[in-house]
């Protein structure tokens, strides 16, 4: 049989458009690590980035909604314009500051009491004892060396003293924490409870009935009693400035779980995804709200976390992968202004999409429309902004080699997005590192690791 050797297709490589039209379509609608700007760093970073492809165990959260579709419908439109003018920014009403004093602020204990008080411990001690008599049976044949005793608030309390003590001191395990050896032990872990009696708590540590399970469809169920108990202490205790950053963070965590997101581009890959708002200035944490992977759109999300600050003319400053122009006009409405980068399909107007590829460095270039500032500025590439916080104008920045001119509202971006970043960097200091196959505890552990740092 005669074999003819096979016609091989030549390759065809993409060129440089089709390349950025690739980057720029649907599928960038998902978290991506924004890079912010320094001195020492290309001012365009603050849009830029890898792609980061998230996925969940069971469903992807909904990132475009139908009104944001919409606002790239209203972008279209002649409402953009080229006239520039100072948004309406109204008067702040946020009343910001500590709302709680505690009696004495110089004792270290009465600034803990606002965010761990008796009821907080009350309820970690009923819902232990309670989880020890749904599961005696398996717990007696585990630990038949010390019998159980219903755990004490003064117990407990002592337990998270042992728990904090151990993020600030290292050791390779945890029985060296109660070791003898005078090179190794750390006397006061064993004048406050034995070694047994911490491993007892720790295995039956819980945070709601898992008899009242069936009855909810939360997935957060087992850990929502604790998570309330902290948000409303975040909420109450301080209120934060005006300046506002919306960040995500990510709790490590590699086992079994539907609301398990990856992320190949971040250093953390799998975990549990958390959306923090925090000051910008301190990093206070002012709420945050876990990705359960039910299926809620973007927009939604975003109006459930910024949920304590709306109608108070607050300044939200976040990343490209919240910003469209149909969110930015519907927090407009509630009184919160935004300010970060966009991506070029979540509104932008043709002719700026358009106008913005014949930009040379350090040339700029903008569309409003009303309150809302669309306006794109090229260093070593086009940063694209929105913002209804900022006019068109530039401000001079000192750069390594000299001043730089660059719009304000990249500037001012560069300086308020920060607040995630330096509330991820102290909570990495001192972390709390009990090891668990549980992702209740884990979560847990973040959450009192966050009041600490509050």
């Amino acid at each position: 049989m005669d074999q003819r050797p096979k016609r091989l297709t030549p390759k065809r490589f993409l060129g440089e458009q089709e390349i950025s039209d690739f980057f720029s379509d649907e599928l960038s609608d998902v978290p991506c690590e924004s890079a912010s700007d320094s001195d020492s760093q290309s001012d365009s970073e603050c849009g830029r980035g890898k792609q980061k492809i998230v996925t969940t165990d069971s469903e992807n959260e909904s990132d475009r909604s139908s009104d944001e579709c919409a606002g790239s419908n209203i972008a279209g439109t002649a409402t953009w314009g080229k006239v520039d003018k100072m948004p309406a920014l109204g008067q702040f009403t946020g009343n910001p500051g500590v709302k709680q004093i505690p009696s004495d602020p110089t004792q270290v204990s009465e600034v803990a009491e606002l965010f761990f008080g008796d009821s907080f411990f009350d309820m970690l001690c009923q819902e232990t004892n309670r989880y020890y008599l749904q599961h005696c049976e398996h717990y007696d044949r585990s630990y038949k060396e010390l019998k159980w005793v219903d755990v004490t608030s003064a117990e407990m309390r002592k337990f998270f003293a042992i728990t904090f003590l151990i993020g600030h001191t290292r050791r390779d395990n945890l029985k060296e924490y109660w070791s003898t050896d005078p090179f190794l032990g750390i006397p006061i872990f064993g004048k406050l409870m034995s070694h047994k009696i911490s491993e007892q708590i720790w295995w039956c540590l819980h945070f709601n009935d898992n008899e009242l399970q069936p009855q909810s469809t939360s997935r957060l169920f087992k850990i929502q009693p604790l998570l309330n108990v902290f948000v409303q202490k975040f909420h109450t205790v301080y209120k934060p400035n005006q300046q506002l950053s919306l960040d995500e963070s990510v709790i490590p965590w590699r086992g079994r779980l539907r609301m398990r997101t990856y992320n190949p581009g971040k250093l953390t890959k799998y975990g549990l995804l958390v959306r923090v708002v925090t000051e910008s200035t301190s990093g206070y944490i002012g709420n945050l709200e876990i990705y359960s992977g039910e299926g809620k759109k973007l927009q939604e999300t975003i109006l459930s976390i910024l949920e304590p600050n709306l109608d108070q003319n607050y300044h939200v400053y976040q990343d490209n992968y919240y910003n469209s122009v149909a969110t930015t006009e519907h927090l407009f409405l509630r009184k919160v202004h935004g300010c970060g980068t966009i991506r070029v399909n979540r509104g932008l107007p043709p002719d700026l999409k358009e106008e913005c590829k014949s930009l040379k460095r350090g040339e700029t270039t903008f569309r409003r429309k009303g309150d809302i500032l669309l306006q794109s500025w090229r260093d070593t590439r086009v940063v694209n902004m929105i913002s209804t916080v900022h006019n068109s104008s530039m401000v001079d920045v000192q750069r390594r080699h000299g001043q730089l001119k660059k719009p304000v509202c990249i500037s001012e971006h560069n300086m308020f997005i920060k607040g995630g970043d330096r509330a991820d960097q102290y909570l990495t200091y001192y972390s709390l590192p009990w090891k668990t196959v549980k992702w209740t505890k884990k979560v847990a552990l973040l959450l009192i690791n966050c009041a600490i740092f509050n």
